[in-house]
């Protein structure tokens, strides 16, 4: 027969025992491998569509055309592809189908508002469906050939070449200024922030913001508002670039609408005027 005090007694080993175990355990968990972090997933492209590492290495600008022609300029991010060529706009995807090999699933838009004096393109309304397969080549100069066919025409010829634009560097201090068309005034803050004055006085109202995206590419993010424009109003996204001549282009998109547009680098002298935000030069019109 147990005494009285040998109940706790017999309690406290046990117990003594459960946490010699548990301290083992412990140890030994240390002592094993960490099982590695899932890597983080790749971005999604417009389609709602992981975009795989070979399409990612398209990112950048290309220019080149269909059917040897020499008019179309591409922007490839992640994936989406925004395009303008002589008559039309495209936006749509890319997507690796073997080593070296993509395909090119774009809509073609019409372009419903042309003003090559001032390097302003919108479109809207019906596309034509264009798909492209190709293949990248020339690894130095970044080369793809391609054959496409689209729902209202047969098959055709498609090439384009990388720029090497995308890989320079980027900063909101390289904006700074104000940027011209023959009617536009671009004026561009410290923080990114614009206004596009329309000297024409058509009543067209442009503003917005220009973010970095990686300082180590040429890529920017476009947010801009229009209103009582001829084409493309509303507030939209896309992308904003400086060319290899310079000039600072705007790929944006809203909805089915495209919008493109090109302004002329700041003057030694324009440039100084631009410390200002935008707030405050819309505050003096």
């Amino acid at each position: 027969m147990h005494s009285v005090l040998s109940t706790p007694l017999m309690l406290l080993k046990k117990v003594s025992q459960y946490l010699g175990i548990l301290t083992t355990l412990f140890l030994l968990s240390a002592c094993l491998p960490e099982e590695e972090k899932e890597e983080d997933s790749n971005p999604i492209n417009s389609s709602g569509i992981e975009v795989d590492d070979a399409s990612l290495g398209l990112n950048g600008f290309w220019i080149g055309g269909f059917n040897q022609t020499e008019t179309l300029k591409l922007l490839i991010y992640n994936g989406d592809v925004f395009g303008i060529d002589a008559d039309k706009a495209f936006f749509g995807t890319v997507d690796s189908t073997a080593e070296s090999s993509f395909q090119f699933t774009l809509l073609g838009y019409s372009l419903s508002y042309l003003d090559t004096v001032n390097e302003e393109y919108a479109s809207d309304g019906g596309a034509i469906s264009y798909t492209i397969d190709g293949r990248l080549f020339n690894f130095a100069e970044l080369e793809i050939a391609a054959s496409f066919d689209t729902n209202d025409a047969p098959f055709g010829e498609f090439n384009v070449i990388n720029d090497k634009s995308y890989s320079s560097n980027s900063s909101l201090s390289s904006l700074v200024g104000m940027w011209t068309t023959a009617k536009y005034q671009l004026r561009i803050d410290r923080e990114g922030g614009f206004i596009i004055l329309d000297t024409s006085d058509s009543g067209c109202v442009s503003n917005g913001r220009i973010s970095l995206l990686d300082n180590t590419n040429s890529l920017m993010v476009l947010n801009i508002s229009r209103d009582k424009c001829e084409e493309f109003n509303g507030n939209a996204s896309g992308y904003a670039a400086i060319n290899l001549d310079g000039e600072l282009e705007f790929y944006s998109k809203l909805g089915n609408s495209l919008l493109f547009m090109t302004f002329a680098a700041p003057t030694s002298t324009g440039s100084t005027t631009t410390t200002e935000t935008t707030e405050e030069v819309a505050a003096t019109e």
